[in-house]
């Protein structure tokens, strides 16, 4: 099992990492970002896909229809840079709406298309049966299911390519890959001070694996990490780093807690469905949102910590 997790792991990490090289170094079009597209059209659709299946369990939602939904979110999200593509020339830097502002109005998109889906089929059912009141119930239901998915996962998700575009092409891709890494490096952290040292359970009504030593393992390795990252190898590397002493140990703190909320979330959906992973699309790690879980939630305060400057 463990060798399975880990060259599952080692295949993700290639693969993220090929794409940050390829973007960094041969933007397509001159275009920054374009290379990054496949990979969040990936995680953001399959998490989306993993997420709308699980609820489909127990409630009455549509995963083909979610997906669309969904599809249509991620393409208005990416605006700005289909802009650049296009034109040929950076997206505006006085626009009013701003890069962050595209992703609110994708969010509103899919959300919008979903909720014109569930009145046209509302309407069409009570026509043909009009005498059936639950169908309606079950609509809504499914329309707020639908906007939970593509506001948590494909607004969160996007938030990782703000990330991206923040600052320059080389202090973008930087602050992405140290914010990932310090989230991922959490995750392993808590996971096995967890294993090795864990006592007292965290929330055992919700996973039962997760215990306060695993916490707080997962929150030095985040300290450490950030440390690393954005005050040793940034640098290095030619980025622009932070001035305050106290930043990246405040941010990996929150990186850390923020992470574990979005992955206890994720597990209380799948106990409430009766699923053990997300999906078998990755041997040895569950689904694409066993991964992505802890990602989500921490795109907002990845994004925001960078504004701050607690880099």
């Amino acid at each position: 099992m463990l060798n399975r997790r880990l060259i599952s792991a080692a295949i993700l990490i290639c693969v993220a990492l090929l794409s940050i090289g390829l973007d960094l170094n041969w933007p397509v079009g001159g275009q920054v970002g374009m290379w990054l597209i496949p990979l969040f059209i990936a995680f953001t659709l399959g998490t989306g896909w993993e997420a709308s299946q699980l609820l489909a369990r127990k409630w009455y939602v549509s995963p083909k229809c979610l997906l669309v939904h969904s599809a249509i979110a991620c393409a208005v999200c990416l605006f700005p840079l289909w802009y650049s593509f296009v034109m040929s020339v950076s997206y505006p830097a006085d626009c009013p709406v701003g890069r962050a502002g595209w992703n609110l109005i994708g969010v509103m998109t899919g959300v919008g298309s979903s909720g014109i889906h569930a009145l046209y089929s509302f309407q069409r059912h009570q026509q043909t049966m009009p005498l059936e009141t639950s169908y309606g119930e079950r609509t809504t239901l499914a329309w707020i299911l639908s906007c939970f998915v593509i506001v948590y996962i494909v607004g969160c998700m996007s938030v990782w390519f703000l990330v991206r575009m923040q600052g320059s092409s080389l202090q973008g891709i930087l602050n992405l890959i140290s914010m990932l890494a310090i989230v991922k490096f959490a995750d392993t952290g808590a996971y096995f001070a967890g294993k090795s040292m864990g006592r007292h359970k965290l929330i055992s009504a919700i996973s039962p694996g997760k215990t306060v030593e695993g916490l707080i393992g997962g929150m030095l390795m985040s300290i450490v990490m950030a440390y690393v990252f954005l005050r040793l190898l940034l640098p290095m590397c030619g980025g622009t780093a932070g001035t305050t002493w106290w930043g990246p140990a405040l941010l990996g703190c929150l990186l850390t807690l923020v992470g574990l909320v979005g992955d206890l979330l994720e597990s209380m959906i799948k106990r409430a469905v009766g699923a053990k992973d997300s999906g078998t699309l990755l041997p040895g790690l569950g689904g694409v949102w066993d991964v992505t879980d802890s990602l989500l939630p921490t795109a907002i305060v990845g994004y925001l910590g960078i504004i701050a400057k607690l880099t």
